[in-house]
């Protein structure tokens, strides 16, 4: 009975990694659709506070309380400090410094901080086969990336210490968010994480002196409208939710592996299907190495 549980847990685990890949994979046509219009800030902006908005609604209507604890707030808070708040601002201004084919190998190796920092900081054991599922997924980004025709080392210095920032900030999360989960629930840390996140980019984008343009420009058209909807929704409240619930089950290196290279397959598929992206030997050998090393990594969990 017991073994059936489990087995069913990692399946549902497994089906929400389907829609976790989707759903972020997807992300990426979605915010070039809204980079139409908006500016990163204002799209950072708007995205969290659709999903704040939601969380809102549910703790107004009483289907959640946040509850403060003594020894596990602090983790709690640390969470939505660290993504999306200071994360989002290294990646924003990291892809703007550098090209999109280096950021794209640096985020890659975030799950490679993830394992470092758990080994270091959490007392967590390391397990060989999850270390080379890492390598062999983050080779296929490597892959992917660097033999595209587009492909280019043109990066400022200051560009690198931003995505330096994203991986450890990234990795930190991973580890913190799994902390949280021991005492708070799933809705619990991702309603904190949005309100946080509503809040710190509202500011932010008010302080740059956009105002409300941003919202009203979503109405501009249906496609604006749903480019936003998706990214707010799916990609921060639903998103999150599947990702700090997995969190709170598996290993953080596992998950976050898992997470972050199917997202990238997925990523990869749409950008060739959608806008079109370079392929070649390269997405096929690249895609091929980056699956693998995901279903290695599921194995463990």
């Amino acid at each position: 009975m017991i073994e059936e549980k489990t087995t069913a847990n990692k399946s549902l685990i497994f089906v929400l990694f389907v829609f976790l890949g989707l759903f972020w994979g997807m992300s990426f046509f979605a915010t070039t659709v809204a980079l139409e219009l908006l500016t990163p800030i204002q799209i950072l902006a708007i995205r969290w506070a659709v999903s704040a908005l939601i969380f809102l609604v549910l703790i107004a209507a009483g289907k959640i309380r946040i509850r403060i604890k003594k020894g596990s707030f602090r983790f709690l808070i640390l969470t939505g400090l660290l993504q999306p708040c200071i994360y989002s601002i290294f990646e924003t201004n990291g892809i703007a410094m550098t090209s999109t084919s280096e950021s794209s190998i640096f985020i890659a190796t975030i799950p490679c901080a993830t394992l470092i920092f758990g080994a270091a900081f959490f007392n967590r054991k390391v397990n060989y086969k999850v270390v080379l599922s890492i390598i062999i997924a983050f080779t296929g980004v490597v892959i992917c990336t660097v033999f595209s025709p587009d492909f280019t080392l043109s990066g400022k210095g200051s560009g690198y210490l931003m995505l330096l920032g994203a991986i450890v900030t990234g990795g930190l999360y991973s580890h913190s968010s799994s902390k949280a989960g021991e005492t708070y629930n799933t809705l619990e840390v991702t309603a904190v994480i949005s309100i946080m996140g509503g809040i710190f980019f509202n500011v932010i984008s008010l302080a740059k002196g956009y105002g409300v343009s941003g919202y009203v420009a979503c109405f501009s058209s249906a496609r604006m409208a749903f480019a936003v909807l998706f990214l707010g929704v799916c990609c921060s409240c639903l998103c999150y939710l599947i990702f700090n619930y997995v969190l709170s089950k598996m290993k953080p290196a596992i998950a976050t592996n898992i997470s972050a290279n199917s997202t990238t397959a997925v990523g990869v598929i749409s950008g060739v299907l959608f806008a079109g992206d370079p392929s070649g030997w390269f997405t096929i050998v690249g895609l091929a190495l980056t699956i693998t090393g995901v279903w290695l990594s599921s194995r463990e969990a």
